[in-house]
């Protein structure tokens, strides 16, 4: 515990303190502190649980006035001076205001204190965190005792960070604190949805955060794909559809066991971070509701949504894409003379259809011209290309400014293959994408080299590392509809296509 600081915290905002001195704590100092959240934006009229505020983004801020009393180890007022830390959880807190304080720290004195905290960035029953780091900044116009480079305490560790007792550089005291801690009462905002998490832009507010993800109706998530390495889900709310941005990626570094799509989440928790652009919740708690089968074996409850056809104009548009990563979208080809347009074609691209590359094989290139059996830019062979190697940097650049060229190292390492649009004359359309379908059993992706791809649907991840930053996956064969081997015939409805139904009765009741 800090002993014997003066007062002279000049800086602290609000009253002057010059003249006054720390009182010494009593040995031991507080046990805890009594935090109270008095007022929320200047209201005493707190948010409920049945009515709370909106989860708060980072993008605007609230003011929460508190009071602190010290606490003895007997349970009544201790007579505590010094300064506390004051955090909130879940959220943050970027000042505190009133007299004594300084930043986001407050003075005790004769064990209470009050003030306004600006926080941000919470979400769901948000409470203060009142803490004794032992804290007491430096006023004077010397060295701190933590950037002094001396062993002011005779603990062998000299100054910030080294020092456990320094809480920051600019510490006076190189003594730890009693780090006794209170928490308020709770000040409810709604847990985020998946738009929350999201952020309605290219990042989340969240980034880090272990956070619960509101699944209570509206808010009805739906499962649209388990993969290998995790699962999709897609927010069914109105409001969450009309906005975007309503589908997120759990990854649970394997395939989640007993998990199908169109199975509803009821709960769902993670760790929010950003995998190179890719918005993802980390290991992920969740609980599921299975979809009710009828006896027939037709699956009319499942809430999968019909995929997004994504246009040539939409994969340009960052913002069109961004509000659906990790959604179930679809390319579509519209050669129509045959017969009727599927809907989702633009009339105005009737003869538009999805192809694969032309230029695409294990080949090395040479001096920068891809061609039909050689598109591979591993040029010393060590199973990857190194964009600081200048020569392989300049390969690739040249088959990624081709739109029929698509490099055989990004499909031999990641499965990722980059399809491009055409006219039905042949001539090169607007268009360029990736999609994997590592997931179709059988497609032989060499050799459907300028095969024609009536329709790829899948789930769209981001990855910013390169040209291009979106990859269309497959979920399974009928996701990938042409006239190769492995290929669907035809698109199925979002409730049938790689769905796997549960069944209602045993198959093997009677022989185990």
């Amino acid at each position: 515990m800090k002993r014997a600081l003066t007062l002279a915290v000049a800086m602290f905002a609000s009253a002057p303190l010059a003249g006054c001195d720390y009182l010494a704590p009593r040995p031991g100092g507080p046990s805890t502190f009594d935090v109270t959240v008095t007022e929320v934006n200047g209201s005493a009229d707190l948010p409920s649980a049945a009515k709370p505020f909106p989860a708060n983004r980072g993008d605007h801020n609230d003011t929460w006035a508190f009071t602190i009393e010290a606490v003895s180890a007997a349970g009544v007022h201790e007579d505590f001076n010094g300064i506390v830390r004051v955090s909130a959880v879940p959220g943050a807190v970027l000042n505190v205001s009133g007299p004594h304080t300084l930043g986001r720290n407050i003075q005790i004195i004769d064990g209470k204190a009050s003030g306004v905290a600006t926080v941000t960035a919470a979400y769901g029953p948000a409470r203060l965190w009142v803490e004794d780091t032992g804290y007491a900044p430096n006023v004077g116009e010397g060295k701190a005792a933590c950037s002094d480079g001396k062993d002011n305490d005779g603990d062998g560790r000299i100054d910030f960070p080294a020092d456990p007792g320094c809480a920051f550089a600019n510490d006076n005291t190189e003594g730890g604190g009693s780090y006794a801690a209170g928490v308020s009462n709770p000040v409810e905002y709604a847990l985020p949805s998946i738009v929350d998490v999201q952020g309605e832009s290219a990042q989340t507010p969240y980034a880090f955060d272990a956070i619960e993800i509101a699944t209570a109706s509206p808010h009805n998530l739906v499962v649209t794909r388990v993969s290998a390495d995790g699962f999709f889900v897609t927010d069914l709310d109105p409001a969450a559809v009309k906005t975007g941005y309503n589908h997120l990626f759990a990854f649970n570094f394997s395939t989640p066991a007993d998990m199908k799509p169109c199975d509803q989440v009821t709960y769902l928790s993670g760790t929010v971070n950003e995998f190179f652009g890719f918005t993802e919740l980390n290991f992920p708690s969740y609980q599921l509701k299975f979809p009710v089968i009828r006896k027939d074996g037709k699956n009319d409850t499942c809430l999968i949504p019909p995929a997004a056809v994504l246009q040539p104009s939409t994969i340009t548009d960052d913002v069109a894409m961004e509000k659906l990563e990790s959604g179930l979208v679809r390319i579509l080809s519209c050669l129509c003379d045959s017969g009727p347009c599927d809907l989702a074609c633009d009339g105005k691209d009737s003869g538009f259809q999805w192809v694969m590359p032309r230029l695409f094989g294990p080949g090395t290139v040479v001096n920068n011209r891809p061609t039909a059996d050689a598109s591979s830019c591993d040029l010393d062979g060590n199973g990857a290309v190194d964009f600081d190697r200048p020569l392989e940097a300049a390969c690739a650049d040249a088959c990624d400014s081709l739109p029929t060229c698509s490099e055989w190292t990004n499909f031999s390492a990641r499965n990722e293959i980059k399809v491009h649009g055409e006219r039905a004359d042949g001539n090169v359309a607007p268009g360029i994408i990736q999609i994997n379908a590592a997931t179709v059993t059988g497609f032989d992706a060499q050799g459907s080299r300028g095969l024609p791809l009536a329709a790829v649907t899948g789930t769209l991840r981001e990855f910013s590392g390169g040209p291009l930053n979106w990859t269309i996956e497959t979920r399974c064969s009928d996701d990938l509809v042409c006239k190769a081997a492995g290929c669907a015939s035809k698109t199925k409805a979002s409730n049938e296509a790689c769905v796997q139904l549960r069944t209602i009765d045993d198959n093997d009741e009677g022989t185990n």
